[in-house]
């Protein structure tokens, strides 16, 4: 897991260059006048803006992607994220549905990521997370990245 701000984006390439055409996107084509929906960023990379409602409690269960990264990017409100390192002994709550690349776990968060305009939580693999965990409305944008992409 990593999270970050807009701001510091730069300091990122560092260490993942290829994420350069994803904040270079958000910076010029995502703001609260960007309407929700689906937006491709390049053939393999895809971006959804949505304004969320709180999740009710007992439906801020954990979850995991295999085929994508996860970049979840606050375009207003605050977002709070539960966070967990995945591993075998998780519960599964809704097995792995390959078509929406997600699966479900009963496990409680280890911690919470609260997030404010402007600040991003990128999601690997191995990071289940609870998304929706706040108490008001959030508009996000969420970039979906395929593994292989940053293993190039």
């Amino acid at each position: 897991m990593l999270v970050s701000s807009t701001k510091k984006y730069k300091k990122i390439l560092n260490f993942f260059p290829q994420l350069e055409i994803v904040f270079d996107y958000i910076n010029k084509n995502i703001d609260a006048e960007t309407l929700d929906g689906k937006y491709n960023i390049t053939k393999e990379i895809f971006a959804t803006v949505q304004t969320c409602q709180p999740k009710p409690k007992d439906e801020q269960v954990l979850e995991k992607h295999k085929k994508y990264i996860d970049l979840q990017y606050v375009i207003s409100g605050k977002e709070k994220i539960g966070w967990k390192f995945f591993d075998k002994s998780f519960k599964v709550l809704k097995r792995y549905n390959v078509k929406k690349d997600i699966s479900f776990y009963s496990n409680p968060p280890d911690t919470f990521i609260n997030l404010k305009k402007g600040e991003f939580a990128v999601f690997f693999p191995e990071d289940t997370h609870a998304p929706l965990c706040c108490d008001k409305e959030v508009k996000k944008c969420i970039v979906k990245i395929p593994v292989k992409y940053l293993s190039k």
